[in-house]
């Protein structure tokens, strides 16, 4: 397993954050991963509009995950709608 960090950028227009959020760390859980931190950063001004939209909702997301995992993940986060953007990276060991 490996470490990676996260930023997701989501919907600022949703209602209630905390159920995505936890939704985006039931899917790391269920790919075989664990998620030690989210961090949410909270709502900002977009640099660019996404789907029309000039602001976001950022989080912060730490886990652990096997490397073939990422790609799926890619994948799911891609299909949900309240998800704008996502950037996963390694982290040092």
């Amino acid at each position: 397993m490996r470490k990676y960090e996260m930023l997701t950028i989501l919907d600022a227009a949703t209602e209630n954050q905390s159920d995505e959020i936890l939704k985006i760390e039931e899917v790391i859980k269920n790919l075989g991963g664990t998620v030690s931190k989210s961090d949410a950063w909270g709502k900002r001004t977009l640099a660019y509009p996404i789907r029309k939209k000039t602001e976001g909702y950022y989080v912060l997301f730490t886990f652990e995950l096997e490397p073939a995992q990422t790609f799926e993940l890619r994948r799911i986060l891609g299909l949900r709608a309240n998800v704008y953007r996502q950037l996963t990276i390694v982290l040092d060991d």
